[in-house]
This record gives structure tokens, C-alpha cells and sequence, in this order.
């Protein structure tokens, strides 16, 4: 006899970068480019059984042909080729088999969309069943089912579609359905061995027994051999569009090492991405600020991405889909941004059944459970609340420096509902919340300083609700996006203070629609505004390349008010195809921005051209350039700390490179870039006529800048056992803060950053990774001497050149081991991550006594072992 076993595999990994419609569809606007997600499996609808080969049966041999199949946007089988051969002539029979397979077509960003599986194709040996009997005689009839059941993957409940259940000593067999269901009928009486077998699962082996009267019924358990807990990869031949963009998918970076699971903080392991002070939450995107960049949520912005600055993301890992990554030149769906743009995308809840994840580590635990409500509606929830408090609360408190007073703590939660009415409509209402509070006593003044006394207190946090609708038609799609809610950012140390309470309503409507064949046009209107009520009794802030300086020689500036920002925006893009392999991407993009107390609206337009021509199926090259504008940040269009008058900065970036892929697991990008940046904005000590007087300008955008570097990225797709990457930038940023004066780096620029990254699957659920880090030191601005201020009784320091000297080099080693214990209905993950494992401890910054007389390097974290456990089913 012969039988055979298919498995698709759907691996996550291969769609990791983001990737563009084909000719006539239409794009996912959550990100300004599709995703590369798969939204809809390819289901097999026609198979095919291949004939035992001779040789093979004559020895009774059994094989496995493991092969990558590729299925066109239509579900035909366009090209098989075999991964794993078992030769005696099951790889050729397997292929003639598998090539008259039809498939329903597998969708991509709800587009059909050509894609790449991994099948197993495995023949078992039976021997052959006696002959019947020639002569003829009465047929019997049919008999009842009287064994049944269900294959289901141990750990994940999914339903081992195709796996074959096998009743050896009865020679009969059979396939299991999309649910994972089977049945026999018949049975004879008695016990038997019952043997279930799927391609890249162990062998299931048991006895059931048939009795009298009665269907037995069973639920098998198998074993995967590489377990995890993710769907997999799923590949694309879609085209991207921008000049640069990297897509990680959760399943390659929630085991980062050094990360905590936390997909957001693994942006900073891409090129581009500068290492940030004591490892925390700042993005700094090729040596802009973090102010610069822009970091969005399914296209819309987020105020806080991190708790305390880098602990951990305002939003649970575990309802994430996706990660874009756009370093420059992006398209015109972005705005207000002169930096880069980091979208994270939210997956939709899980609609088989309901389904719970519990995390718990040193610092804080989360929890997230999903489902359907209803066949159309379907809910996920999640939460998350640190203890750092209670930990430290038991860790005694020194004698000298200061005491916490309540200690940082943070929580967050969301709520997603997606409902779909009919098939093109789907409406999603979110829920998002976060809080932060830390609080420290100075038992005496710091005798650098004898302002900075009493208590601190910082209070962070937002509220938002999101409602969205997206049609997908044929040609058409629209996608709107409304939102409202408050942020709210409190600081008190002594006779200090600020509040800042604002209400949050944005709006961004997008449509697409393919013209003609070759051409689809994309625009839409973007809208953010701020209405904020603003109290401060507090000095300056320091502008960038400002060292710092004794607070208490700084007057303090006071202010009570009401506070308005509003930036509306238009954008329109094409997306043209003159012919195979070449896309060009004109856009145009116009903003305003509107301020409490600036006597004119100041306006801009940005014109931007993107290229991607493919010249080989392996090799593409791209280009773009760019004119991108940033409004004026924070305190400084205000009357009380700023310039109302100021106009937005501005960046023309360029860029050229090219992208390699020699095989779709292998994929290799390099560009060179550069920004002109001007209209920065600097310290002014002019006097300017404001309502008939003279009054101090105290900002103008007299700077210029330029950010010119090299970026590589070698990666290795999400495969069964392993995936990584390469990240090397080579760049420089710096700035002139006035017309004449010398050129200086900007404060966060780094030469050289290297990253890399491998994570590798064992068997028995084991899993191991490792990421290196190394990093040119940050300049800072060395003091050369002091003189002592009678006024105040402190020590004023006397600075070198701004950013004239560089901080040592930063290297660092980080660990991670996973151990995966799988059950039958759910699994525990028990890891440790090590960061920092031969405790190099990086030099953050200069420290000074008080008459700056004396100085020594202050370091950041020593090695840090962070142990946790996570139950999912």
C-alpha cells in the first residue's frame, strides 16, 4: 500500500521585511507599505497521491521528501523544489504528485498573493491488502463509525491539518481535515495500535480499544520536533516601496537577547540606530535626537513608547503583529518627521478559541487572554504591572545620597475588539493606557548644586481610544483612523515644577486606488492637534550641545496657560510600473503648523521621489530623495521659554544602495546616505520688537547640520531552528549652531555601531541566542577649570570646544537560553537573560566633585541577570 503525508509549514520569517503589491493591488496603509503579513493560509484542495516507487516497497522501505512549494496568486503550484531528499524514488514521485496540487489562493495583507510553503510529503509502508473476490458476490454495507478523534499540536491545541492516523496491524488509514478530525469505520473489536504521522512532528504511538456498542472516541497530543510557540514564514514576491525599510516580525525578536522579550526595544539593533545612554528607551535614528523621530501605532502616533525611559514598552509584545523600521527618505504617507520612523503593527485578537498568556520576571508581570466573542467579533485584552517597588522596598537604604520616597512603578493595559460585519469591512475600537510615577527624598542639597534638595517627583502617563474602519475593495481601499486622548507629564523637585495636561485628537483617512494596471494613486489627510494646559516654575531647558550647568545660576521662568498645537496635513503619492522590475514612486506632501502665540500659520511643502529597479530576480537597486520638515518641539514656540515666531526645520535627504537576495532565506541591503539638515534651532540673545517692546529672542533657526554614513544589514530569514542578522553603520552627524562658528557633532552621534545577532533552536525545547554590541563613544564637552560664583557660593565650570572629546568605546556581550516545556494544552517557557555577561560596564558620562577640580567616569549597569517563566495555551 502507499499513503502519503503533507504539512505546511508557515514560517514567519521569510515575509520579515516589508514588501509591496503587486501590479494592480492596492497597499496596507497601516505603515505607508504592506506589511508582508499573511492574513489568509493557502488551503489545499485538490491532492494528489503519489505511487509507492517498486524499489522502495520491494525493501519496504518508508521515506520523507521535505520541499518548498511555490503557489501563485491563482493557488497553482508553480515550482517545487526539494530541501530534504530520501532518494529510492520517493523525491520523484513526491514531485509528480505535488505539481497536480491545487491550492485556494493563500492572501497577503487580505491581497492573493503568491507565497512559498514548506511541505513534508511521507510515504509509509503497509503491505498490500488481499485481492477481492473476482466471482463477485453481495456488497456489504457501509459500517457505522465507531473510532474517532482529533490531532492537535501539544502545547498549541492547533489542528495538525493532513496528519495521517494509522492503524498498522488493521493496514487502514486516514487523513485528518482542516480540524484536525478523522474517523474509522468498522473497527473490529478489540485493542489496536493506532500510529499518527506528520511531517516535522515525532511519531504518536498508542492502543486504543474498540468495544461493543460504543465509538471511541480520542484526542491525540504530537510532539513537534523544533517547537515554537509562533506561526511561521510566510514569503511574498511583493515589491517595497520605500528606499529602505526593514520588517521584524514578533516571532524573530521577542527571544533577542538582552531585550526581555520586549519587541520594541530590538529597533535599536538595526542599522542606523545609535546605541543610547545607559541602554534605554531613546531611539536615536542616524544621529538625530529622539524628538526627530517619529514612532506610530497601526499609523498613528504614540506619546510614550517606553516606561522610565527604557525598562520596557508602553505596549504588551504579545498583541503585536509586526515592526517597521524606516530610517529616511520615506514616503508621504509620513510627516512632521526630519528623523526616522519606527510603525508597529497590532495583530487582530484570535478567532479559533480563547487563548491566555501569562508572563512573570524579576521586575513586573503582564498578562494577555483573546478570542471570539462572537463568529464576527473577537476581543484581546492585556495588562501589565511592575514591582520594582515592592523589591526595592526590602533592600536597605544607605546613609549617604538620596532615599526613595516611592519607587518606580508602572502599569499598562489594552483593549482591542475587531468586528467584520461582511467580508471587506472591519471596524476595530482600542483601548491603550499607561502610568509611571517615581519618587525620591535628597536628605541634604548636592554640593555641586544647593538648589537640587526636597523631593522628587515625576509622573507620567496617557489615555487613548482608537476607532478605526478599513474597506478593501478590488481596487479601492480606505482606511480611517480617529483618536482621542489625554497625556499628562508632572515634575516637581523643590521649588521647581512643571504640568503638562493635554487633550489628544487626531485624524488620519487614507485611500488607494489602482487607476490602471501599472499605476495606483495614494493619498490622504493627516491630522494631529494638542490641546494642552501648561504650569512651570522652572529654569531653561538645555538645547542640544549644551553641557550642563548649575541650575541654581539660572532664573527661574513662570508660567499658567493654555497651549495649542495643530498640524493638518495633505499627501498624495503615485505608484507607477513603466515596466517589469522598475517602480518609481513620486509624492508630495504639504503641512502646517499652528501655534498658541504665533502671529503667522507657517506652512511647507515636501516633494519627495523614490526608485527601486530590480535587475536581476536577485538583485535590486534603490535610490531616493526628499525634502522633510519638523515643526518646533516642546517649550519652544512659546512666549515664556521660546520663539513663537520660529519656523520648522528642515532635512533634503538622499540615498542610494542596493538589496541582494540569493536565496530567500539570505537577505542583504547597503546604502549610503545624506542629509542636509538647516533651520535647526539655537540659543539667540538678540532683542526682537514684540507688540511695540523689546523682548529677549531666545531661540531662531540659525543652525545647520549634515548626517552622512554607510549602512549594511546581512540577514538570515526566520527559518525551523534559526535566524539572525548583521547591522554595521558607519556615520557621521554634525551641526554649525550659527552662521561662522565652527562645526561640532552633534550629541548623539557614533562612528561606528556593530551588531550582531543569532538565535538558535535544540531540540527537547531548548533554544539559545547571543547579541553583540559595539559602539563609538557619545561626545561630551570636557571642563578645563572653574571659578566660584559669590552670589550663589558654587563652583561655575569652564567648558572646552562643544563635543570636542569622545567618551570610551562601548562593547558588550548579552545571553539568552529559553527552555520550553511543552503539554498537552499549554506550554511554560522558563528563561534567562543575561546582559552584559563579562560585565564591561559602559562609560556613560563624566562625573565632577564640586569645584570640578577632580573627575571620574560614571558607568552604567554591571552584568544583569534577568530571570523569568511565561504559560501560554
Amino acid at each position: 500500500m502507499r499513503t502519503f503525508l503533507a504539512v505546511l509549514c508557515f514560517c514567519l520569517a521569510a515575509g520579515a521585511w516589508a514588501q509591496q503589491v503587486p501590479d494592480g493591488g492596492v497597499a496596507d496603509p497601516d505603515a505607508g507599505v504592506p506589511t508582508g503579513v499573511l492574513t489568509k493560509p493557502p488551503e489545499l484542495l485538490r491532492q494528489v497521491e503519489a505511487p509507492y516507487p517498486p524499489e522502495a516497497a520491494a525493501q519496504q522501505l518508508e521515506g520523507t521528501v521535505v520541499m518548498f512549494i511555490d503557489i501563485s496568486e491563482t493557488g497553482a503550484v508553480t515550482n517545487v523544489e526539494i530541501t530534504q531528499p530520501a532518494g529510492h524514488g520517493f523525491d520523484e514521485a513526491a514531485v509528480e504528485a505535488v505539481k497536480q496540487f491545487e491550492f485556494s489562493p493563500a492572501e497577503v495583507d487580505n491581497v492573493p498573493s503568491p507565497v512559498r510553503i514548506q511541505y513534508a510529503y511521507q510515504f509509509v509502508f503497509r503491505p498490500v491488502a488481499p485481492p477481492t473476490d473476482a466471482d463477485g458476490g453481495t456488497v456489504e454495507p457501509e459500517a457505522p463509525v465507531n473510532f474517532s478523534g482529533q490531532a492537535l499540536e501539544r502545547g498549541t491545541r492547533k489542528p495538525l491539518n493532513g496528519a495521517e492516523v494509522v492503524l498498522p496491524e488493521l493496514d487502514r488509514s486516514t487523513v485528518a481535515d482542516s480540524e484536525g478530525r478523522f474517523s474509522f469505520r468498522g473497527v473490529p473489536l478489540g485493542t489496536h495500535e493506532v500510529l499518527v504521522v506528520q511531517g516535522g512532528y515525532d511519531r504518536f504511538k498508542t492502543r486504543e480499544t474498540v468495544s461493543e456498542g460504543r465509538e471511541t472516541r480520542a484526542t491525540y497530543y504530537v510532539q513537534k520536533r523544533i517547537f515554537s510557540p509562533f506561526e511561521t514564514v510566510v514569503r511574498s514576491d511583493r515589491e517595497r516601496k520605500e528606499v529602505t525599510s526593514t520588517t521584524l516580525q514578533v516571532a524573530e525578536v521577542q527571544r533577542v537577547p538582552g531585550t526581555q522579550g520586549d519587541t520594541l526595544k530590538v529597533v535599536q539593533n538595526l542599522p542606523g540606530v545609535a546605541r543610547p545612554a545607559f541602554n534605554g528607551g531613546a531611539l536615536v535614528i542616524r544621529g538625530t535626537s529622539p524628538q526627530e523621530s517619529g514612532v506610530f501605532l497601526d499609523g498613528q502616533r504614540i506619546p510614550l513608547l517606553f516606561h522610565f525611559g527604557g525598562l520596557t514598552s508602553v505596549y504588551n509584545s504579545e498583541l503585536l503583529e509586526s515592526l517597521d523600521y524606516l530610517p529616511g527618505n520615506f514616503s508621504s504617507y509620513y510627516g512632521d518627521i526630519t528623523g526616522g520612523v519606527i510603525n508597529v503593527n497590532s495583530r487582530e485578537p484570535k478567532m479559533d478559541r480563547i487563548h491566555g498568556t501569562v508572563g512573570v520576571s524579576l521586575i513586573e508581570s503582564n498578562a494577555v487572554i483573546e478570542g471570539p466573542i462572537t463568529d464576527t467579533l473577537g476581543f484581546a485584552i492585556g495588562g501589565r504591572r511592575s514591582y520594582i517597588d515592592i523589591v526595592l522596598g526590602v533592600i536597605p537604604e544607605g546613609d549617604d545620597g538620596p532615599s526613595l520616597q516611592v519607587a518606580p512603578r508602572y502599569y499598562d493595559a489594552q483593549l482591542k475588539l475587531v468586528w467584520k460585519p461582511i467580508s471587506r469591512h472591519t471596524f476595530t475600537l482600542q483601548g491603550i493606557t499607561s502610568r509611571d510615577r517615581l519618587g525620591l527624598v535628597f536628605d541634604r542639597p548636592s554640593d555641586n548644586d544647593p538648589s537640587v534638595n526636597g523631593n522628587l517627583d515625576v509622573t507620567t502617563g496617557f489615555n487613548q481610544l482608537r476607532l478605526r474602519h478599513q474597506y478593501r475593495g478590488e481596487r479601492l481601499t480606505l482606511d480611517t483612523h480617529a483618536l482621542v486622548g489625554n497625556t499628562l507629564v508632572e515634575f516637581e523637585i523643590g521649588e521647581r515644577n512643571l504640568r503638562i495636561a493635554s487633550t489628544d485628537l487626531n485624524l488620519r483617512a487614507t485611500a488607494e486606488y489602482a487607476l490602471v494596471e501599472p499605476f495606483t494613486l495614494a493619498g490622504g489627510v493627516d491630522v494631529t492637534s494638542s490641546f494642552a494646559n501648561v504650569k512651570a516654575r522652572i529654569q531653561r531647558p538645555p538645547r542640544e550641545g549644551e553641557p550642563p550647568s548649575p541650575l541654581i545660576t539660572e532664573d527661574l521662568l513662570d508660567t499658567d496657560g493654555d497651549f495649542l498645537q495643530y498640524f493638518p496635513s495633505l499627501w498624495i503619492e503615485g505608484r507607477w510600473r513603466p515596466f517589469k522590475g522598475l517602480l518609481v514612486v513620486p509624492g508630495v506632501r504639504y503641512e502646517g503648523y499652528v501655534f498658541t502665540d504665533q502671529k503667522k500659520v507657517k506652512r511647507t511643502l515636501n516633494p519627495r521621489l523614490a526608485v527601486r529597479y530590480a535587475l536581476t530576480d536577485t538583485l535590486t537597486l534603490k535610490g531616493g530623495a526628499g525634502v522633510y520638515h519638523g515643526p518646533p518641539v516642546q517649550d519652544e514656540p512659546s512666549l515664556a521659554f521660546g520663539n513663537p515666531d520660529l519656523s520648522a526645520k528642515r532635512s533634503l535627504q538622499y540615498g542610494v544602495g542596493a538589496e541582494w537576495q540569493p536565496v530567500q532565506e539570505w537577505f542583504v541591503s547597503g546604502e549610503v546616505f545624506y542629509n542636509d539638515l538647516d533651520n535647526l534651532i539655537s540659543r539667540s540673545d538678540a532683542l526682537v520688537e514684540r507688540d511695540g517692546e523689546l523682548v529677549p529672542e531666545r531661540l531662531k533657526n540659525g543652525g545647520i547640520g549634515r548626517v552622512y554614513g554607510f549602512e549594511l544589514l546581512v540577514r538570515r530569514a526566520l527559518t525551523e531552528r534559526l535566524f539572525g542578522w548583521i547591522a554595521y553603520t558607519l556615520s557621521k552627524s554634525e551641526r554649525r549652531d550659527a552662521p561662522g562658528a565652527n562645526w561640532r557633532l552633534f550629541d548623539n552621534d557614533q562612528t561606528h555601531v556593530l551588531t550582531a545577532i543569532a538565535s538558535y533552536k535544540l531540540p527537547k525545547g531548548w533554544e539559545v541566542g547571543a547579541r553583540f554590541r559595539f559602539a563609538s563613544g557619545n561626545p561630551t564637552t570636557p571642563v578645563v577649570g572653574s571659578v566660584r560664583d559669590d552670589g550663589t557660593d558654587v563652583f561655575l565650570p569652564l567648558f572646552a570646544g562643544v563635543n570636542s572629546r569622545r567618551l570610551p568605546s562601548f562593547n558588550q556581550l548579552d545571553v539568552r537560553v529559553d527552555k520550553i516545556f511543552v503539554f498537552d494544552k499549554w506550554t511554560l517557557d522558563l528563561y534567562l537573560d543575561l546582559t552584559n555577561v563579562y560585565n564591561n560596564a559602559a562609560v556613560e558620562g563624566i562625573a565632577y566633585n564640586y569645584n570640578y577640580t577632580q573627575s571620574a567616569y560614571f558607568e552604567g549597569l554591571p552584568i544583569l541577570p534577568v530571570i523569568g517563566a511565561k504559560g501560554s495555551f
